[in-house]
């Protein structure tokens, strides 16, 4: 429960803001890393589902398919769901009921840049945990382990 306590904030402001986690713990270059890579892949997917469009049927972001449920979109959907509120501009645009899954080539290249950023965040959000716990330690390996700790096996 402590760890929780400790870690909600910055977890929660990391999948808001990519980077701003790790801004506020104090890893800013990783901060930056974060925020940069994730703004490039938005900015890419948003071009290439744009100027992907086939005969004006916009498509690309999953979003959840729940009636009747299909679990691949909805696995898709929570992925890309890592971008943060970002990711309802995304669906809202190029998602949703209306539109097909992918239309062609370029539009699948977008929908992957946005999923790849959605699931990078999320792998952020678990380190940030691991990072504010103390958990990150035991990630390393033994030899490094050992040099940071200065006890030999």
């Amino acid at each position: 429960m402590k760890a929780l306590q400790a870690s909600w904030k910055p977890v929660l402001l990391n999948w808001l803001v990519p980077g701003l986690g790790y801004w506020i713990i104090g890893q800013k270059l990783r901060a930056k890393v974060l925020f940069s890579v994730t703004v490039l892949f938005c900015v890419l997917a948003a071009l290439q589902l744009h100027y992907g469009v086939v005969n004006g049927t916009v498509g690309g972001v999953y979003t959840p398919k729940t009636d009747p449920f299909e679990w691949m979109p909805t696995l898709g959907a929570l992925g890309t769901a890592g971008v943060g509120p970002v990711y309802g501009l995304f669906a809202w645009a190029f998602g949703g009921s209306g539109a097909e899954p992918v239309r062609n080539l370029t539009q699948e290249y977008g929908a992957s840049y946005l999923m790849v950023a959605g699931l990078m965040n999320w792998l952020c959000c678990f380190d940030i945990f691991d990072r504010v716990t103390g958990r990150w330690i035991w990630r390393l390996p033994k030899d490094e382990l050992a040099e940071l700790t200065g006890k030999k096996d």
